[in-house]
């Protein structure tokens, strides 16, 4: 009896490890392979056509988005599907003016279903599709980027033969990007590959895809687009950096030369080198560096903003003379340090520099962002160029002091140091990634400001944010007032050792500044490359700026 029982008692483990393997099969096939098998299933009973690109979408801040703006029409053919070649050839002539001889080569040549090449658009494509031409239909594919291209150098583009992201954002969240399921336009046929009557064709997207594919930025499409209208209409050569000095938040970025990643080939041998993010590139940033300068000596205390110089219109320094950009016009005689900063006075800031010294200069600079990347990290940033402290002499260090000389920095930089000074003296890391999200948009992964760094004291920052309402006032930076709101600024015109046919120095143009001047809400600068003067050409692009950007 015990022998009989031992034996059921096996026999009952055995068919309950039987049912065991049964249900994880079931488990594995329903649930982890269901959707391979659905599309080993379909794919016996339908022909398929890729449509466009497979990638996520690049959007704003609020949900508008970047890529894949624009449509265009293709004929997709199913060969299989087609009745009477030389029929359907001659309706498609009639409708579209396409060569018929060059259809029937064209589906004799394709066992497979095709998209024919050409270009229609969707009045055309609607005439096509009424005329119900057997294994002829019109689809609409999503273009990856606009035919009027807008923050082309923050997407960046990718390589269309492989999909894969190149520049920009496309190659920094590529992975994330490339998450997104492929579409296919596809004709549903039965076991003789004849169309299932009230099926037909179809968009069908196979997808149990639940992680990132969607990048969400902190760009204000609106912003970007006034920006990049009024580079354009004052053609400028050079880059535009808004970013929110509270958060760190980049709100728009635009460089210029632009182009139209749909259209690569027409930019890659330019000499104008369209495909260059100028934002994230380092140039010599000129008087705009007398930011830091006057943030450092006010720091420790060498000066104050009342303190007395006077200005000859030179200084010399180991022998070397240093005019003041208006040397031509004389010295401006009797000044205070904050009119040296509104006047822009390069002997003034040579005499303040030489006292501060090489190695507190460099400090504060590299303190303030200077000599290294930020952490925005983006793809082709510069990290700049701050010369070492210990080979400086004097004459390099009075060249250093007006942002002259072998220092470089990139514009991305400037309105970090800008936003630090509108923030009262707490450094921001600028960002531009605000979120992650699946196909139906659930955020996946969340990005936030970084909590700031205190690296200038309240008091300092104060001063020199009083410095600088004084530039665009009286100073060299009148153009970029904003009248209601206020604005505050450096100009800086940086000589980059060359000269033109008429022996001129050819000079950067910039303007770096924020607004309004309570509760600064915009940190803006303005880059032109070769662009001459920053009090003439670059302070009224901010000006012009600001009150677009602040009338919506």
């Amino acid at each position: 009896m015990a022998l009989q029982i031992s034996r059921i008692y096996k026999l009952l483990l055995f068919f309950i490890f039987c049912g065991i393997l049964l249900l994880m099969r079931l488990f594995y096939l329903q649930v982890v392979e269901s959707n391979e098998l659905a599309s080993q299933s379909l794919s016996m009973r339908i022909q398929e056509i890729p449509l466009e690109v497979a990638r996520g979408e690049i959007v704003d801040r609020n949900g508008l988005a970047l890529t894949n703006t624009a449509q265009h029409y293709k004929i997709a053919v199913f060969p299989g599907q087609v009745q009477n070649i030389e029929i359907a050839a001659e309706q498609l002539a009639k409708l579209t003016g396409l060569s018929e001889k060059s259809f029937i080569l064209q589906i004799t040549a394709n066992r497979h279903p095709f998209k024919i090449n050409s270009k229609i658009n969707a009045a055309m494509g609607e005439k096509i599709n009424k005329a119900r031409i057997p294994g002829i239909v019109v689809i609409a594919e999503k273009v990856r980027y606009g035919y009027l291209p807008l923050a082309a150098h923050i997407t960046g583009y990718i390589n269309l033969a492989d999909n894969q992201g190149v520049s920009g954002i496309e190659s920094m969240y590529d992975d994330v990007l490339r998450g997104s399921q492929p579409e296919y336009a596809v004709a549903l046929v039965d076991a003789g590959q004849q169309i299932i009557p009230g099926l037909g064709y179809k968009r069908l997207r196979l997808s149990d895809h639940s992680g990132p594919s969607n990048i969400v930025l902190t760009i204000d499409k609106q912003i970007q687009k006034s920006v990049e209208n009024i580079l354009d209409k004052h053609e400028i050569k050079g880059a535009v950096v808004v970013m929110k000095p509270t958060t760190g938040e980049i709100l728009a970025m635009a460089s210029r030369p632009n182009f139209n990643a749909n259209h690569l080939e027409d930019y890659l041998n330019q000499n104008s080198a369209p495909l260059l993010n100028r934002a994230i590139s380092s140039y010599q940033p000129g008087s705009v560096f007398k930011l830091v300068t006057a943030a450092a000596a006010l720091e420790t205390g060498i000066v104050h903003p009342e303190d007395s110089f006077f200005d000859y219109g030179y200084i010399e320094v180991d022998h070397l003379r240093f005019n003041g950009w208006d040397y031509n016009k004389g010295g401006r005689g009797q000044l205070t340090f904050s009119d040296a900063l509104a006047y822009s006075s390069n002997p003034v800031f040579i005499e303040v520099g030489l006292k501060l010294g090489a190695e507190t200069l460099i400090a504060y600079a590299r303190k303030l962002g200077f000599g290294h990347k930020t952490n925005l990290d983006f793809t082709g940033e510069a990290e700049g160029y701050l010369p070492p402290p210990e080979n400086l002499y004097s004459g390099e260090l009075a060249n250093l002091t007006i942002g002259q000389g072998t220092l470089e920095a990139t514009p991305l930089q400037i309105v970090s140091l800008v936003s630090t000074i509108a923030n009262d003296g707490i450094k921001v890391n600028p960002y531009v990634v605000s979120k992650l999200t699946n196909a139906d948009g659930v955020v996946v992964k969340n990005y936030y400001a970084s909590p700031g760094v205190r690296v200038l004291t309240q008091n300092t920052a104060k001063q020199i944010q009083d410095m600088m309402a004084a530039v665009t006032r009286y100073g060299t930076g009148q153009a970029a007032y904003v009248e209601g709101i206020g604005s505050a600024g450096k100009t800086g015109s940086a000589e980059t050792g060359r000269t033109n046919a008429d022996g001129q120095s050819i000079n950067h143009a910039w303007f770096a500044g924020y607004a309004p001047v309570k509760s600064p809400q915009y940190a803006v600068v303005i880059f032109v490359e070769e662009g001459m003067s920053g009090g003439d050409i670059a302070a009224p692009i901010f000006s012009e700026i600001i009150e677009e950007i602040t009338k919506h």
